[in-house]
């Protein structure tokens, strides 16, 4: 079930979604700037200015003058067609990251004894912990916690816990919610005390490289 890779095509966030984000934003909202719409989408500036120089040179939308510094974009029909097979596309890979994630919980959770008082928690609070809640909630959990570094606000309406705060028995399992650098948020809940067993990730760990003498021994 595990897989490796890079994941930003293919994920929930890669450059489809972006352009996805943007065709939403502009068939909702009339008299856009690209400084609203960077800020609405949660890109920088200059992304959404590549983004919107890009869709339309594709013909997807269509700028127009409104003053010397201001534009108002439109979304054309070829526009609409491309934002419907974006959602659809986005849709279809959704439902598949969740059935993998679902996959990873009922194996995880079916090697521990769980309860109505049994605690889960997230480590992150990205759309892939999302993604783990909802699987969470098909397994018949109802007690989820989210943890982060700061853990500072809210996610899904439950508070986020610091890790700090932490107790090495607080929680049957610890789902990890990072698609990258996995190996080091892996490492940071081990020095917190807690135990490795309790730790899952939804990507393999790197292997460690062997050593000389095993390598030796790998050729033979």
């Amino acid at each position: 079930m595990r897989s490796g890779g890079n994941n930003d095509e293919k994920g929930l966030e890669g450059d489809s979604f972006r352009e996805l984000r943007l065709l939403e934003e502009v068939d909702s909202t009339s008299n856009l700037n690209q400084r609203t719409l960077a800020a609405n989408m949660g890109v920088a500036l200059g992304v959404a200015n590549v983004l919107v120089r890009s869709l339309a040179k594709k013909g997807y939308i269509r700028a127009t003058r409104v003053t010397w510094r201001r534009w108002a974009y439109i979304l054309t029909p070829a526009g609409m067609t491309r934002k419907v097979q974006l959602t659809a596309n986005y849709v279809d890979r959704f439902l598949g990251h969740y059935r993998r994630v679902r996959l990873l919980v009922t194996e995880t959770l079916g090697l521990v004894d769980t309860s109505p008082e049994s605690v889960v928690a997230i480590y992150g609070t990205s759309e892939l912990a999302e993604l783990m809640y909802l699987a969470l909630k098909d397994a018949g959990v109802n007690r989820i916690e989210f943890l982060e570094e700061a853990g500072q606000g809210e996610f899904l309406s439950s508070p986020v816990r610091p890790l700090e705060s932490i107790a090495p028995d607080d929680y049957v399992k610890v789902l990890v919610a990072f698609s990258t650098d996995i190996e080091s948020k892996h490492k940071r809940l081990l020095d917190l005390g807690i135990s490795p067993d309790r730790v899952a990730t939804l990507l393999d760990l790197p292997k460690p490289k062997p050593t000389l003498g095993e390598s030796e021994a790998i050729g033979k």
